[in-house]
């Protein structure tokens, strides 16, 4: 639910309308005014949203979010006993949310050498510096435990053509992924041609040798 609303979120219109308190409306001949059912909106300052719900199976439910200092949290509240409830324990977790979480630029873990060999290529090997900008809500035992995890290939066989993906970078706290970046390759790489031995034969021959003396 959490992360449906996250996305839902993301539109304008509904964005808007979740924090609306109320709304009078028109019907044709009469108007009518009404009212949001989610008392978070007018009795918690940080309140933007979301939905409140109840069934008899489901018990009174509510998906609620608020924000504070640019930072957006969103809590939901399932099989609450009382509304009362409901809105008691968003706000308890919405309120422990801006007070253990902060947002962290991770960037400088983000930086990435790849080295990968290339098998009788036109280079040697493919080396590339990646970096990246990412900053994102963490508690201080979160930020701690990051780290990076790489899967690229191996090695290279060429012909391949730029734009061929070369793997995967991520970055995770646990089993949680945090990161991932897609990795691909920003040039042709062609197989040895007969002339780039030759050449290096050249090159091998006027190599200047050290003694040890």
């Amino acid at each position: 639910m959490a992360l449906i609303t996250k996305y839902a979120l993301n539109n304008k219109y509904i964005n808007e309308a979740v924090a609306t308190k109320s709304k009078t409306v028109n019907f044709g001949s009469f108007t009518k005014t009404l009212n949001n059912t989610n008392a978070l909106l007018r009795t918690y300052e940080y309140a933007d949203g979301v939905k409140t719900g109840f069934t008899n199976g489901a018990n009174r439910c509510l998906i609620a979010s608020a924000t504070k200092d640019n930072a957006r949290y969103i809590a939901v509240i399932l099989g609450a006993e009382t509304t009362k409830i409901r809105f008691a324990d968003a706000k308890t977790i919405l309120e422990e949310s801006f007070n253990r979480y902060k947002v962290r630029d991770i960037s400088t873990l983000l930086n990435f050498y790849i080295n990968i060999p290339v098998e009788k290529g036109n280079i040697v090997s493919y080396e590339r510096k990646i970096q990246d900008n990412k900053s994102i809500p963490l508690t201080d035992e979160e930020y701690e435990k990051i780290y990076i995890k790489q899967e690229l290939v191996t090695n290279i066989s060429p012909p391949m053509n730029k734009g061929t993906k070369l793997g995967n970078i991520y970055a995770y706290i646990g089993d949680e992924k945090i990161y991932e970046k897609e990795i691909y390759l920003e040039e042709d790489i062609t197989k040895k041609k007969v002339i780039d031995y030759f050449i290096q034969a050249i090159k091998n021959m006027f190599r200047p040798i050290g003694l040890t003396l």
